[in-house]
């Protein structure tokens, strides 16, 4: 069973990591004249998406009267904005099939940008001009100059105010993402649960019925688990907090059933098929750091998903 969830999503997030590492690393993020040429033993790369041309005329426009791409709690995300996004997403790689699935990841992540932003500043959380500067300064100087720095972001579709905007924004997330996680840094709330992983309801059925004859839960889960991480030890999942299942759902339940009373609950469907689940130990303990990284991935990513529901956006592309 793939127990933890991935790594974040391409978005805002991606953004914020690439800025984070060329930060926090004292390297410049390595150079790039867009799209990579194949060597002739790999096929060759699909062609970038093609924009649909959009009207700018038929858009709505800000005070000085600029096209608007979307408005995010009142504020405006022009439309220019966007096509630099767009530009560097399709130099850069991050590519759909589908221009139209490409332009809604590319301004979904713009808003996004935006949200935490104003959940920044009214924390008080907004980098200062001076560590702008002083960032970009950095960047220049590893770039090796003036010539090569200006080499570097025409080669990544930047103006040197969307790259100041971008350093901006990489110290805010690292800011927003220490906020947004801190109570990991302490005890977490965890449980130790194990499961059986069957393909179908009337198996897993059957296994309750068994369970509920008083057969043995890791004999079972030893014969029919499809789990083969777990199986060779009963269907034991380990410690783990809420944030580190794929499913929420049955994360939900393995947190809300009693150890003490050794509690079975299933079957529950998920995409991977059908579980049957059983809490064993319930506490609270430090992370362990290799685990920290993903459990704040998650949390921060959920975080910014609640911020998302809860805004007014309009969106017009």
């Amino acid at each position: 069973m793939q127990r933890f969830t991935s790594v974040f999503r391409l978005g805002a997030i991606f953004l914020c990591a690439i800025l984070l590492a060329t930060c926090s690393s004292g390297e410049p993020a390595a150079p790039t004249s867009g799209a990579t040429t194949p060597d002739s033993n790999t096929n060759p790369l699909p062609p970038p998406p093609t924009l649909v041309v959009i009207d700018p005329a038929a858009l709505p426009t800000d005070s000085a009267g600029l096209p608007l791409a979307a408005i995010v709690n009142g504020q405006g995300i022009r439309y220019d904005t966007f096509l630099r996004a767009y530009d560097r997403a399709v130099a850069q790689q991050f590519t759909a099939a589908d221009p139209a699935a490409l332009r809604a990841s590319v301004l979904s992540t713009l808003i996004e940008q935006t949200l935490v932003n104003q959940d920044a500043g009214q924390r008080g959380l907004v980098p200062t001009q001076a560590e702008v500067d002083a960032e970009v300064q950095n960047q220049q100087t590893l770039a090796g100059g003036t010539e090569a720095w200006q080499s570097w972001l025409s080669a990544n579709q930047y103006t040197e105010g969307d790259y100041r905007e971008a350093v901006q924004l990489g110290l805010l997330y690292s800011r927003m993402i220490e906020t947004v996680t801190a109570g990991l840094n302490g005890d977490v709330p965890q449980v130790r649960a194990r499961h059986i992983l069957v393909a179908s309801e009337a198996e897993a059925n059957d296994i309750l019925t068994r369970l509920g004859n008083g057969e043995d839960f890791a004999a079972l889960a030893a014969q029919f688990s499809l789990d083969a991480t777990s199986r060779e030890t009963g269907g034991d999942l380990g410690w783990f907090a809420q944030e580190e299942l794929v499913d929420p759902a049955l994360a939900t339940i393995a947190f809300s059933l009693d150890p003490a009373q050794m509690q079975i609950a299933g079957p529950i469907p998920t995409t991977l098929g059908y579980h049957i689940i059983q809490t064993l130990e319930r506490s609270s303990l430090p992370l362990p750091e290799e685990r920290k990284a993903q459990v704040s991935q998650r949390q921060f990513e959920d975080w910014l998903a609640s911020l998302v529901a809860a805004a007014n956006i309009q969106r017009f592309i």
